[in-house]
């Protein structure tokens, strides 16, 4: 695929703090997939998302840090901590 390159991505997330929807963009080739992990490690959502931007629902996860795996199209996992707040 001509949008998976074969330099490390960059990855946007924000808002940070989140309330409803946090926003993913990479610069350099599409998101495969993100795995989303509460703070004591427990992985509460895994989503597909096979573009070079997403949006998340996060309006339902509890106030705290969350650890974002995003992973490109080229297996590289990328860690982010995002903060929701209520």
């Amino acid at each position: 695929d001509y949008l998976c390159e074969n330099h490390r991505s960059t990855f946007k997330i924000y808002p940070n703090p989140a309330k409803d929807i946090v926003r993913l963009s990479s610069a350099k080739g599409y998101m495969s997939k993100v795995k989303i992990y509460n703070s004591i490690g427990m992985l509460i959502d895994e989503i597909v998302i096979d573009s070079d931007s997403a949006e998340l629902n996060v309006s339902n996860y509890k106030t705290g840090i969350y650890l974002f795996n995003i992973q490109d199209c080229n297996g590289n996992v990328y860690t982010e901590k995002i903060s929701v707040i209520k």
